[in-house]
């Protein structure tokens, strides 16, 4: 079987996507994903976008982690399909609605480029919590942001040992039994915080995290800082999270960069 695909990344963050309009895929795919997520002897990739049909809407987005399992939602990854999609000739006037896990998104493109997702609303960041773990007491708040994860201020992002608290935290029994993507935070100015992800699904730190960013900008809201807040990722890119206060949580939209790497053909041995 042969899978064409385009490697695609926002903010380092990245992703193998396939237009599966015409369904082709083995079900469940889970062992093909893990297969071109392998950096090594794959493609490389956070995870696998597919670009599926919708009856209502110009598409629906499909995303499994690169462990196989699927996941309810991407934020990175919904910016990069949404530019995919717009490149197919689906949406009008630049910009694309579609169905995701999390509910009905929709992305433009911005005048500098980037992608612009209106993710919707999102409840309030849970109260202050502390967990044990690692010999230490780590105090985050709960933020779901289509997906749950757990944000924890630092002093410093750059001295945390991703590897060595995020798997413990990720599946704390606080979390179970499904975990959360865990953020480290450090706030750089008023509006501007640095940030880190150990992501579920990945089982590693991402160079970026799109719902991670969101997290993160709520929790920094509520700390005091004011939409739009700057999340400076652990690859150097700026992702941005515009909110406004609503009933029931806030508003949000995201804006980065989604870029085309390179396309290609994967060729899947029979019977794997």
């Amino acid at each position: 079987m042969r899978v064409p695909f385009a490697k695609m990344h926002g903010a380092a963050n990245d992703f193998v996507v396939v237009d599966h309009r015409e369904p082709f895929l083995p079900e469940p795919p889970d062992a093909l994903v893990r297969r071109l997520c392998d950096r090594r002897r794959g493609v490389g990739a956070d995870g696998v976008l597919l670009l599926e049909r919708d009856p209502e809407l110009d598409f629906a987005m499909r995303y499994h982690n690169a462990d196989g399992a699927r996941a309810e939602f991407c934020g990175n990854g919904a910016r990069c399909l949404a530019r995919f999609a717009l490149e197919r000739g689906l949406g009008a006037a630049g910009r694309v609605r579609f169905r995701t896990e999390a509910g009905v998104q929709d992305a433009c493109v911005t005048a500098a480029g980037a992608i612009e997702l209106h993710f919707g609303r999102v409840a309030p960041p849970g109260p202050p919590e502390g967990l044990e773990a690692a010999g230490r007491r780590f105090t985050g708040r709960p933020v779901h942001a289509g997906v749950p994860h757990f944000v924890i201020g630092v002093e410093d992002v750059r001295a945390v040992p991703v590897a060595e608290w995020g798997p413990l935290l990720r599946r704390h029994a606080r979390f179970a039994p499904a975990g959360a993507n865990v953020d480290f935070v450090t706030r750089l100015g008023p509006s501007r915080v640095a940030m880190r992800t150990f992501e579920r699904g990945v089982e590693a730190e991402t160079l970026a995290c799109g719902s991670g960013a969101i997290a993160t900008a709520l929790w920094a809201a509520e700390e005091g800082a004011r939409a739009p807040v700057e999340v400076l990722t652990a690859g150097g890119d700026v992702l941005v999270v515009s909110f406004a206060d609503g009933e029931g949580g806030r508003d949000v939209r995201l804006t980065g960069p989604a870029e085309l790497a390179f396309t290609g053909v994967w060729d899947e041995p029979s019977g794997a």
